[in-house]
């Protein structure tokens, strides 16, 4: 686990609400605060879907929360405070666990998450992993932790 103090909040928050950067990710939850508290539950409801619309994740992509939150945030006031906690897809878990560093199995790691939080003008992010087991190995949470590093690089994060 890694905490980053996101110094350009402005180029932060455009590139997660209104560009594509972030949409592979996937959402386990939103909650953005404005005149009002909205909560997000990044959960899919299978039973709203029809038959043929099956979907592989539990989780939304952030692609089709990022507007909500968009909408919820945009005008001339910031939000009071915004969160979101934000899944790796399979994918990247997969390319993480093949990293030369890792030496922990993909089907070992149930999730890497980012944990974005922004709070009076303060914006921090956290990574965070889960396992299907308890393991000692740290490599995957390193791993991840640098990945995101390099990720967020472009908004001057500070460790």
């Amino acid at each position: 686990m890694r905490a980053f103090q996101i110094e350009n909040t402005k180029t932060f928050m455009n590139a997660l609400l209104a560009s594509e950067q972030f949409d592979s990710f996937l959402t386990q939850e939103a909650a953005v605060t404005t005149f009002n508290t909205f909560h997000i539950d990044g959960r899919i409801v299978r039973d709203f879907f029809d038959s043929g619309e099956e979907t592989s994740s539990d989780f939304s992509l952030w692609k089709d929360i990022r507007p909500i939150c968009f909408q919820l945030i945009k005008g001339k006031k910031p939000p009071v405070s915004f969160r979101a906690v934000l899944q790796a897809p399979r994918g990247l878990i997969d390319e993480i666990a093949a990293d030369d560093e890792c030496e922990t199995a993909a089907n070992l790691i149930s999730s890497l998450v980012l944990n974005i939080r922004y709070d009076h003008g303060k914006l921090i992010c956290v990574t965070g992993c889960s396992f299907t087991t308890f393991i000692m190995d740290k490599s995957a949470e390193r791993v991840w932790d640098d990945y995101i590093g390099k990720f967020l690089m472009p908004f001057s994060p500070l460790t």
